[in-house]
């Protein structure tokens, strides 16, 4: 049987840490958990065979959908202290992000084509 689920991102150390919760659908959430920053969703095949659940791999997923601030290379350029932003300036030049999100807990991650970004006060 083909399940949907959302994965949650929560900032971390040195990557994001997840957290996932089984959904009816795909509909855009109302709520998030506390402390994360974004979504998607994703599929997953599970059969049960003599009492155990065989997982499949995760499949078909979704973009992301941030809660943050969507900036341009420009945007960041004119972005004023606190903060040095030079290393985001290179990476944006050098991997030909067009955008990034600054998320709702002040980290910045490169927006993919189809990703949303939404102000907090829309949930």
């Amino acid at each position: 049987m083909i399940k949907q689920y959302v994965e949650f991102f929560y900032p971390g150390s040195f990557v994001s840490t997840t957290s996932e919760l089984e959904v009816a659908d795909r509909k855009p959430l109302r709520e998030i958990p506390d402390g994360a920053y974004g979504y998607r969703f994703f599929a997953r095949i599970e059969v049960v065979e003599e009492g155990e659940t065989l997982v499949g791999k995760n499949k078909d997923y979704s973009p992301m959908t941030y809660y943050g601030e969507a900036l341009t290379l420009k945007d960041i350029k004119a972005m004023k202290p606190p903060g040095d932003y030079s290393i985001l300036v290179l990476n944006m030049e050098g991997n030909k992000w067009g955008r990034v999100v600054r998320t709702i807990h002040g980290s910045f991650r490169p927006l993919s084509d189809g990703d949303v970004v939404l102000p907090l006060n829309s949930l």
